[in-house]
């Protein structure tokens, strides 16, 4: 095993690239354990404990975590923020490796929700431009009947100021919200992006306790959206608010 692991070569600053055997050994570990597909990407040997190593693993959503493992790539302990090593390269090998991690997986989320969003039509969001000449790009997920969102609503001119805001609906509550969605993308249609007061005083009309149940109109397309927006396991809630810039 200490031959397989000298001849490992440094890989993007968190660690080490193995060689072909251990590799398999970790992946099929890793898919006996978890059920899952991943690839087992780096490894570095820990001085404080004889025989552990912390391993990168990847999975199919890119998504990069670690995990303790044993020499032999057979045994796996969870990995834990609360740690203390007698070595000084172990601690500053953990925290690097923590922050690297956080720093991967940022990335990789934001790749993928942006991807999300562009695979939207173009009226599935309602466009308010900033009165600021910015490529900022905010885009909110949003429900009528969350009492987050409508607090959140009570901000958006603030946040009109340093960014252009998208808002696309995507209700968590019952029928009465979709059916205020999809009177929203209807009152807002015909808008132009610039009448921002107008677009606003839309929202602030069905963002409150009103009945709407007498009313009239196809929800399917809210619903359609809503479903791709949680399914897709990026956003699970709302508000939920993504800084991106205009394409």
């Amino acid at each position: 095993m200490k031959k397989i692991l000298f001849c490992l070569a440094l890989i993007g600053g968190i660690g080490t690239a193995f060689c072909d055997d251990i590799e398999k050994i970790l992946t099929n570990s890793a898919k006996n354990i978890f059920n899952e597909e991943m690839q087992a990407i780096s490894v570095n040997k820990l001085k404080s404990i004889k025989g552990l190593n912390v391993v990168l693993f990847k999975n199919k959503q890119g998504q990069v975590f670690p995990i303790y493992a044993s020499d032999d790539g057979k045994s796996f302990l969870a990995f834990s923020n609360y740690y203390y090593f007698d070595d000084k390269d172990d601690d500053e090998l953990l925290s690097k490796v923590l922050k690297d991690i956080e720093d991967i997986n940022k990335q990789s989320t934001t790749k993928q929700v942006e991807a999300l969003f562009d695979s939207f039509p173009k009226e599935a969001f309602i466009f308010i431009e900033s009165k600021k000449k910015t490529n900022n790009l905010l885009t909110i997920v949003t429900d009528p009947d969350c009492p987050y969102c409508r607090n959140e609503l009570k901000d958006i001119k603030n946040r009109l100021k340093d960014a252009n805001v998208r808002m696309i609906l995507a209700p968590v509550h019952d029928e009465k919200a979709f059916i205020k969605s999809a009177l929203i993308l209807k009152e807002t249609k015909n808008l132009k992006p610039k009448d921002a007061d107008k677009i606003i005083a839309v929202f602030e009309k069905y963002y409150q306790d009103i009945d709407v149940s007498d009313k009239k109109i196809d929800t399917q397309f809210v619903h359609d959206n809503a479903d791709k927006i949680f399914k897709s396991g990026f956003i699970r809630g709302v508000p939920y608010m993504h800084e991106g810039k205009l394409k």
